[in-house]
């Protein structure tokens, strides 16, 4: 998904912004549960967000 803000995709997925950029930096943790969420956002499945690990 090119093109959508962080601020756009925090409010799509029923977040806020900082909490969203704080996942991304490593300073919050997700749970399963927002992880399904972002996935979802994203059209795709969780174990997705993950393929490179």
């Amino acid at each position: 998904m090119t093109g959508l803000s962080r601020t756009t995709f925090a409010l799509m997925i029923g977040v806020s912004r900082q909490y969203l950029a704080d996942i991304e930096k490593g300073e919050a943790n997700a749970t399963v549960g927002m992880l399904e969420r972002i996935a979802g956002g994203l059209g795709m499945a969780v174990e997705d967000l993950f393929y490179d690990l």
